[in-house]
C-alpha cells in the first residue's frame, strides 16, 4: 500500500512537473485586457465572469473596407532574440462566427513577425499562436494585432499575454 501510494506521489509529481515545462517561457507581455482599438467604429470596455480576469474590450467590425481598418493591438513589453519560440495566447469570441487574423508585428510599418488566421466561435476560446524568431526585435518594437474587419460582426477581446520560451 505504501508503495503503491509512493508511486502515485512519484507520478504526479512528473505530470506536474511536465505541465510546468509546457507552459514555462519569460512573459514578453504579462496578462491584461488593455487593448487598443483602431477604428473610427465603436468599442467599450465589458465585464464578464466568463472570460479569464473578467475584463474585455467589445469591438464592432462593419465588415466593409480592409480587415486591417478594424484592429486590437498591443505593444509587447520585451525583445525578441533571433530564434526565440514566442507562444502569444487571446481569449476571444465573437457575436457569430469569424475569422480574424492574428498576428506579432513590428510597431513601425506592421512588418509581419509571427501569423496565423484564426476561427472565432461565439463562446470564449483561448487562441494561440506559436512561432520561432527569424530576427532579432527589441523590446518596445513589436506589437500584437488581431486584425477584426473579415464580416459585420461584433468581437470580444480577452486577455492577451506573449510568453517567450527560449531558443530550440
Amino acid at each position: 500500500m505504501k508503495i503503491q501510494a509512493a508511486l502515485l506521489a512519484a507520478s504526479g509529481l512528473i505530470l506536474a512537473s511536465a505541465a510546468c515545462a509546457q507552459t514555462a517561457g519569460t512573459p514578453i507581455l504579462s496578462p491584461n485586457a488593455d487593448w487598443i482599438i483602431y477604428s473610427a467604429g465603436p468599442h467599450q470596455a465589458v465585464t464578464d465572469t466568463k472570460v479569464e480576469g473578467g475584463k474585455a474590450v467589445e469591438v464592432q467590425a462593419p465588415g466593409t473596407g480592409g480587415i486591417w481598418e478594424v484592429a486590437g493591438i498591443h505593444p509587447v513589453d520585451g525583445g525578441i532574440a533571433k530564434g526565440d519560440h514566442i507562444v502569444a495566447s487571446v481569449w476571444v469570441k465573437s457575436d457569430v462566427p469569424a475569422q480574424v487574423v492574428f498576428r506579432v508585428e513590428m510597431r513601425a510599418g506592421a512588418a509581419r513577425v509571427g501569423e496565423r488566421n484564426i476561427d472565432i466561435g461565439t463562446d470564449w476560446s483561448q487562441q494561440t499562436l506559436d512561432f520561432v524568431a527569424t530576427d532579432n526585435y527589441p523590446a518596445g518594437t513589436t506589437q500584437v494585432a488581431l486584425l477584426l474587419n473579415s464580416g459585420k460582426q461584433t468581437i470580444d477581446l480577452g486577455p492577451i499575454s506573449v510568453v517567450d520560451k527560449g531558443s530550440n
